[in-house]
């Protein structure tokens, strides 16, 4: 029996938006972890990212993770949660959650894209966006229970 649901994809994915209506929806709490780690350093994601970069960006993206001790929440962490096994050992196992990948092909998570800078995505130096999506997917595919496609999915980001 599942205590929690925890939502990860790639940015743009929809994770926020669909945690809050399935959160209302269940009756259950919702914890956004990217607004989590604002609220602690009081800067934009991408302002993080870039002043204090990106290994520092997931140790405390995974500190936030690894510290919750929840139950009956509906968990958004940020894309870049897959590069922590231990976040998503903790999600897995101590937290009890069910990991469902919301799914997104690469034409519609580059169609989503606005502005890649100003959003605070984590992507290593040298990558272009295909480098990115295909090693998120692979992560993404491994720790999921269930698989929702959500490219058909308008207005969800």
């Amino acid at each position: 029996m599942f205590k929690n649901i925890c939502l990860i994809g790639l940015p743009y994915s929809g994770k926020s938006y669909l945690g809050k209506r399935l959160a209302k929806y269940k009756k259950s709490g919702f914890i956004d972890i990217d607004k989590m780690i604002e609220l602690n350093h009081k800067k934009e994601l991408h302002q993080i990212i870039s002043e204090e970069g990106i290994n520092k960006f997931i140790e405390y993206e995974n500190n936030i993770a690894t510290s919750l001790y929840c139950y009956n929440n509906i968990i958004s962490p940020g894309g870049s949660i897959v590069y922590s096994s231990e976040s998503m050992y903790h999600f897995k196992n101590i937290l009890k959650s069910k990991i469902i990948y919301l799914k997104l092909s690469f034409n519609e998570f580059e169609n989503r894209i606005v502005d890649i800078n100003k959003r605070g995505i984590i992507m290593k130096p040298g990558y272009d966006l295909k480098q990115l999506y295909n090693e998120r997917i692979f992560l993404c595919e491994k720790y999921s229970d269930e698989t929702i496609d959500v490219d058909n999915m308008k207005d969800i980001y």
